[in-house]
């Protein structure tokens, strides 16, 4: 009796070929692929969006770049020692072009990176480094684009940042903020990762014409 029941135990087993080795059948094969598809489906379709949310702040970071390396030849004050606000929207507008070519282009054919009035925004200021005190320009405030952001740096950061016996020092920084549209908006990732997804970026440059 118990050689029958371990005969027939023996028969609900996964089938084995001649040498004995464990095999399996196609309808096992394909219900472990039905179950994982869809886990593979989700996690590729995440890699390609944070892909291209990668791109696009890499562009935003070559943009804040580009801007601050432009903007550390010129002078933000005029002649009589005033804020030149020609300076801070030339280099504002450098990013922005930087950014969308068919501002300044409108033949030209690529990829394009719009900032929305709305919600993004360009913010350009200068520091002046003397000793432990630092001065922001323009005086007023930090320029921006749009006006829809807090700027990242203010005089009190960069005074908190200060290595003991650096010199006297004039700095630009140039953020670019802007929010990212999901390029593939699929209803399994929507859910959890913003819509517009938020990125910021800056630079900093050594700015002469700013030294005290």
């Amino acid at each position: 009796m118990l050689r029958k029941i371990l005969n027939f135990l023996q028969t609900l087993r996964t089938p084995v070929n001649h040498r004995g080795i464990w095999r399996k059948t196609k309808a096992q094969s394909l219900v472990e692929f039905a179950i994982t598809l869809p886990i593979v489906l989700l996690l590729l379709s995440g890699v390609v969006e944070f892909g291209f949310a990668l791109n696009y702040y890499l562009s935003v970071l070559d943009a804040s770049r580009q801007a601050a390396r432009w903007g550390s030849n010129l002078d933000p004050f005029n002649t009589n020692g005033t804020d030149n606000y020609t300076f801070y929207s030339n280099v504002a507008a450098e990013a922005r072009y930087n950014l969308d070519p068919r501002v300044v282009n409108p033949s030209y054919e690529g990829r394009r990176i719009v900032l929305d009035p709305a919600i993004d925004d360009v913010v350009v200021t200068v520091f002046s480094v003397n000793g432990t005190t630092v001065t922001r320009y323009p005086t007023a405030g930090s320029y921006r684009l749009y006006g829809n952001v807090t700027p990242i740096f203010n005089a009190t950061t960069i005074a908190n940042n200060l290595v003991t016996g650096a010199p006297n020092a004039g700095v630009l920084v140039v953020e670019v903020h802007h929010n990212y549209h999901q390029v593939l908006k699929l209803p399994w990732i929507t859910p959890f990762v913003p819509d517009p997804m938020y990125l910021r970026a800056y630079s900093i440059m050594p700015l002469s014409a700013a030294e005290p």
